[in-house]
Formats: C-alpha cells, structure tokens, sequence
C-alpha cells in the first residue's frame, strides 16, 4: 500500500503534533475487522481503539438518549484515539488527564454509502464514550446521519468525561490549556482529517461532497472551521450556535448577581429563588399574552416585545407603585414587588457595567443588532424559560476560566450541569461574592485571556470561505433558553460589514430565526411550557425521526441543494407536529409577519418581509 504525506498548516503553525501519513487508498473497500488498525495509520499519534461490525436492525445507544436508535443498514464503526493528551498533567486520576483526542466514525456498508461525509458535532463540554472500545460516545443524529447513508464521524473534544467541564483545570488547580485547546478546535480539525482519510481507506474513493452538520457546542464548532478552515467542508448547516460562547455563558451567571443585588437571594437560597422562578414565569406568561397579536400562544416576533412588569398592574402586587399604574394582583404566589419587577428587567435587558437597564431599549436592540452603550451582552427574549438561570448556577465555569480560579466555580446542588471536580482547593461558589462592577470586571476579562479569545469563535472575516465557494446554513431558536439568538444576529451583521452588504454576504451565508423554538436535543426540537406538538418547528435527525426524508430533513436538505445544485435556499414552510398551524421560515433579515387577515395559523396568512 503506498502512503502519501499529510500536513496540515494553520496560521503559520502546525495544526497536528506531527506530520504523518494518509494511505493511498485501495482499488475496493477494506472489510470491517481488526485489519482496519494496521490498514489506517494516518501518523504517529493516531491508534485505531477499535472497530465494531454492526449489523442492520442493531439497536443503538448513544450516550445523549437511552432511546436506542435502530441500525438501517449494516455500519461499521472506528474508533480512534490521537495523542498526545494532556501532558501537563501528571496525574492520571485526575479528570484533567487526557491520552488525545477520541473520534468516532460511522461507515454505512459501502453498498448504500452516499459517498459523502456527514460530520457531526458535539455539545456543552463534550465528552463521551469515543475513546473506549464498546460504549458509543457519539450524539443521537450522527448515528441517524449513517442511517441515511452518510459516512459521520464525531469526536469528545480530548476529554472522555461527559458534559463534565473538570478537564478545564490540572489538579494543581491551573488552567489546562493543553486539553482546553483541543476542545476549542483541534479537535474539530482531527474529526475532519481523520474522518475523510478513514474513509477514503476504508471505502477505496473519496467522497464527492463534505458536510458539516453541528448543533450548540457543535455549532460553535462549525463556525471555527468556516472561520479558520473552510476548506475541510463543502458546506455548513450550524444550528443555535454557541458563538461567542464565553460571553453568552458568562451572561448566563448575571441573573443571579441581579438576583443577589435586588432581591438578596441567590439559587443558593432554593425556597426563595423557586418562589421568584414562579412570579417570573407568570410574568413571562403576561409578556407573551400581551405581545402575541397572532394568539398561538407564543410569540413569533420576540424582538418586538417590550412588556415591561413594571408597568402591568395585572403583575404588581395589590398596592404596588409602579411605573403610571398601581399593582391589583392579589395572588402572593405569582404577583411581584417593584424590586422584583426590576429585577427582571434587568435579566431581560442582559448585563451590564454597571447593573443598569434601559425601558426604552429599541427592537434592533433586543433583536442584537445594536449593544447598548453599558450592555455587554443580550439575555433570554421575552417568552423564553428563565427558570434554569434563577434556581441554579448557569456560567461559574466560564467565570472560573475567566478568573483563573476554580473556586468561583458553582457547588452542587446549585451547579447548573455537573458541578467541577478538582482537588487544588475545596473552596467553591466564590461567584457569590461578586458585586456588579466586579462581574463586569470579570466579562471583560475575556478578552485579556488568549485561550479564552480562542474559544469565542467571533471571527468576522469569512474571505476565505466565500472566494472557496462554501456554503452555510445558520438558524436560530427565538424561544432559546439557553443561547440567546442575538449573539448570532450579532455575528451576522459583522459578518455582512466584512462581506460588503447583505447581497454579498447572502451569496454564501444565510440564517433563519425560528419562533417559538427552545434550545434543542437528541434531535428533537422543543419549545418552553411543553407545547412541542403546537408550535411549528422543521424535524431534526434524531430519535422520532430515525430515517428522514427530505422533507423531514429540511434544513440539510436545502443546504444539500445549495452546494450540489446551486438553488441558494429561500423561505421555507414548517408546521406544527399535530398540523394546527404553519408558516414560513424567513432569510434573515427578513421576517416572519401575519398579514392581519385569516386565522395567522395557515402559511398564507403571513409573509416574509
């Protein structure tokens, strides 16, 4: 078998440790067996883990869902391990040790590959199973993208611990920057070079056309491909991306600094802080009823939605002054003082330098178009679920990166997501003693950090992608309860001043923003409150939708035909799970509009404009 070499460049460094080799590949695919770990040996640092033989009507279980997915066709799935770990460290107890980098391709029967490349992405810290011989780390779609044909491979992000953020800091209480590098995109460049020289071994062809399918975490990580190496993808579909990650994470802590400065409560004091969740919630429930002019009981246009509690009598507690209205509430279980009132104000207006907010913030404003002059980054829209933010510890982890410190990070039971593990100090949920002016001190240490600047994933400037003739698809949620959709209308209309306008950055680029839609998974698109059957969202890959159809992949779909066919995608029409209503999706930065006249529940009664 002959080799070539394989060197992969970036920003004047090397991106992998060593230059290796990629075998030529051969005149017909290789079986599925241990001939595969001496058949591929990409470099030195690579070592096929294992390799799996699965056969059709398998069932599945990936480590997002215990809803096993069924094999549709016969798989085989590789296993690989690229070093060198975290070196760093030296102890191998510890959670921040690290062999490398774990990836998992799946490799449909070479009879009904599609001969394209369907990779997939992570989500929150990643993690999994990759590295080990017989659990699946890989999420729920990328096993439904082999289902339909597609080879996928994903990676842990060089940590095997699942959504567990403790690799982030070496026992002796500093930040791995070794391990924390590999999650913020090395990674990401392995799961490309590694996935397309497998199968171009494994199949004996390359394949015609490579894809980039990422949600969350994994849209973050698309978008640092398309911004650094667009040529490892034909095209880009980024779901409810974590763009500037560390910053809408950070966001995520400022409820409770609010909470601590307002109320003198914080999701420590767990009766309190559920109390204030539920007037929260009953004021959201006013928001939406107040601004949803279409009556489906969520909202279609949050960015036009100013409902200010403060200015609701129906919201204030009986004898409450507030702004022109006096409050007639007599519930005490969902009523709100005026302090309470302010206070979520404030989340909804998102942090600031100072604590401040501003009543006569404009549409373009809450839309992320325009950060005000003290903002420093958006919040949750109105109709979104706080509740998370307010009864437990959402972004300790980042503060903790951001101060250096593991003892910011939030404790159990408090934490949001599992609480970080690192035997350095016992000391923790220090993010309790900042004041306002010192968590503005902290976000805007973001930017002082290189590994953190790193990881922000902001970057502008798609010259490259645009002149290699990619393609990308983003869309967002505008229900998201947990990644604001501004960020990314931020990102885009940088991206658009970069392009030279919206003619020249809609050649390559486009987004949708999606209403009602809550932050998604396992492939499964969700809403607030429960009502996933009523409100119009497009099917994801995923467990109820195992082996889509185009149309139950519409997404993808329009993006497949953006690269091969070159139709460039346009307004698309989704409907609710029971049928009850449907309506076109909109190209930002047109938007979805009822037309005033029918039910607003058929797509001929709305427009894009």
């Amino acid at each position: 078998m002959k080799f070539q070499t394989l060197c992969v460049l970036f920003a004047g460094a090397l991106l992998l440790p060593a230059c290796g080799t990629v075998a030529t590949p051969p005149s017909k695919p290789l079986a599925c067996d241990d001939g595969l770990k001496s058949a591929f040996k990409p470099d030195a640092l690579t070592t096929v883990v294992a390799v799996r033989n699965i056969r059709k009507g398998t069932p599945l279980v990936a480590v997002d869902s215990p809803q096993p997915i069924t094999a549709a066709t016969d798989m085989c799935l590789v296993k690989l391990l690229v070093g060198p770990g975290a070196t760093a460290e030296k102890d191998t107890t510890a959670r921040s040790w690290s062999q490398g980098i774990g990836i998992e391709v799946w490799l449909p029967a070479p009879a009904v590959w599609n001969e394209r490349i369907r990779n997939y992405g992570g989500g929150g810290w990643v993690g999994g199973g990759h590295r080990y011989p017989e659990p699946i780390g890989s999420k729920v779609p990328a096993i439904v993208n082999a289902n339909m044909g597609y080879a996928s491979g994903t990676h842990d992000g060089g940590q095997p611990h699942y959504q567990d953020a403790s690799f982030a800091f070496l026992s002796n209480g500093r930040v791995n920057e070794e391990s924390f590098r590999d999650m913020s995109s090395r990674a990401i460049y392995e799961q490309a070079i590694k996935t397309r020289a497998l199968v171009e071994v494994y199949y004996g062809r390359t394949p015609r056309y490579s894809y980039y399918d990422g949600h969350s975490q994994g849209g973050r990580q698309g978008l640092k491909v398309a911004q650094e190496r667009p040529d490892l993808y034909d095209g880009y579909l980024i779901a409810q991306p974590a763009v500037s990650v560390t910053r809408f994470s950070l966001a995520g802590l400022y409820p409770q600094i609010v909470m601590k400065e307002e109320l003198g409560i914080t999701a420590l004091d767990r009766p309190a802080a559920d109390a204030f969740a539920r007037k929260v919630a009953a004021a959201n429930a006013r928001a939406v009823a107040n601004c949803d002019k279409e009556k489906l009981g969520f909202l279609v246009d949050p960015f036009s939605c100013s409902y200010d509690p403060l200015r609701d009598a129906g919201a204030l507690c009986t004898g409450v002054t507030g702004q022109g209205v006096t409050g007639s509430n007599a519930d005490a279980a969902t009523c709100m003082s005026a302090k309470e009132a302010v206070a979520l104000n404030k989340i909804w207006y998102g942090p600031t330098r100072d604590g401040s907010y501003d009543p006569a913030q404009t549409t373009d404003g809450r839309a992320g178009r325009v950060l005000g002059s003290k903002q420093l980054w958006w919040a949750p829209t109105r109709g979104s679920s706080l509740s998370t933010q307010i009864t437990s510890v959402a972004g300790s982890d980042t503060l903790a990166l951001a101060m250096q410190d593991v003892a910011y990070a939030a404790a159990a039971p408090a934490a949001s997501g599992i609480p970080i593990t690192n035997t350095s100090t016992t000391v923790r949920n220090r993010w309790r003693e900042l004041t306002l002016p010192g968590y503005a001190e902290a976000f805007l240490r973001i930017d002082t950090l290189p590994f953190l600047r790193d990881y922000l994933t902001d970057n502008a400037d798609l010259g490259r992608f645009r002149s290699g003739n990619r393609k990308m698809i983003l869309w967002n949620g505008l229900a998201e309860d947990v990644i604001p959709a501004q960020g990314a209308v931020h990102w885009y209309e940088r991206v658009k001043a970069s392009a030279g306008g919206e003619a020249q950055v809609q050649q390559f680029l486009r987004m949708y923003n999606i209403p009602g839609m809550a932050h998604s998974s396992q492939g499964r698109a969700f809403t607030v409150a429960g009502n996933n059957n009523v409100v119009p969202m497009p099917w994801l890959p995923g467990n109820a939708n195992q082996t889509p159809t185009r149309d139950r992949d519409l997404m993808f779909s329009a993006l497949v035909d953006w690269v091969e066919r070159g139709v460039a995608p346009g307004e698309m029409v989704i409907s609710s799970r029971d049928n009850s209503v449907s309506y076109p999706i909109c190209v930002y930065p047109k938007r979805i509009t009822w037309k005033g006249t029918g039910t607003a529940k058929a797509a001929a009664d709305y427009e894009c404009r």
